[in-house]
């Protein structure tokens, strides 16, 4: 097995069991991610360790959400959908801890959906797939809106926002769920409207569990019935006119 160690100690903190052959495909997905990360700009997060505590561990925060769900909902692999999912994160540490979960990447830069190509195909991640695009857009099309069990999004933008890009991609019953910061519930506060306006309800903000990941929290919420047609707004107005 690839030595991994901080990685390992926070995913046994986190109840998350890794095989040998995903600390391998983790392994090669540091390496890779560094790699690129020096012509394309991926993560401000260079340093190995960190890359293990920040992006790897950080992602693996929702596992237990996602084994929550799936326990809920026996049968079908649930679809998972990763918002401006940038090197991955929380995707494709979320697919080597779970491979039965469908995977479904969204990322507006080229270069960046380039990467996501290269990481599927060299960490061998069946029913992975990155695509380009806006959440804007592609929720208004039928292969996306509302197919999907699980969307989440990680350092993309405030929670109104965010919720607007977002929702419109889950099926009643699906549940968001999202990493934010330290003040994660002013941010749920400001979404209030927005989680009335999308036909959504917040179900908890939890903090992370580990010392290291103190600073992370989990908003998670549960999409009740569709998002009316005209949401999400054309590209940029749910940034500049947050709901």
């Amino acid at each position: 097995m690839t030595a991994l160690p901080t990685l390992t100690r926070l995913a046994e903190a986190l109840g998350v069991a890794l095989d040998a052959t995903a600390f391998d495909r983790f392994a090669r997905y540091r390496d890779l991610l560094l790699d690129w990360n020096q012509r394309v700009n991926l993560t401000r997060v260079t340093e190995p360790t960190e890359v293990e505590i920040r992006l790897f561990a950080d992602s693996l925060l929702l596992v237990p959400y996602l084994r929550r769900f799936r326990e809920a909902h026996p049968g079908t692999p649930p679809r998972l959908a990763d918002v401006g999912t940038g090197g991955g994160f929380p995707g494709i540490p979320l697919k080597i801890a779970m491979p039965d979960f469908d995977l479904t990447l969204i990322e507006a830069t080229g270069k960046k959906v380039a990467f996501l190509d290269a990481a599927i195909a060299a960490l061998d991640l069946p029913g992975a797939r990155a695509v380009h695009g806006r959440a804007e857009d592609l929720a208004h099309l039928p292969d996306y809106r509302g197919r999907f069990d699980l969307v989440t999004a990680r350092a993309v933008a405030r929670m109104p926002t965010l919720l607007e890009y977002c929702l419109p991609l889950l099926r009643p019953g699906g549940w968001g769920l999202f990493p934010k910061g330290r003040d994660a519930e002013e941010e749920t506060a400001e979404a209030a409207n927005a989680l009335a306006t999308l036909n959504a309800r917040l179900l908890a903000v939890d903090p992370a569990p580990v010392p290291e990941l103190a600073g992370t929290k989990i908003v998670v919420v549960e999409q009740i019935k569709p998002v009316p047609s005209k949401y999400p707004r054309r590209a940029g107005l749910p940034a500049k006119r947050p709901l």
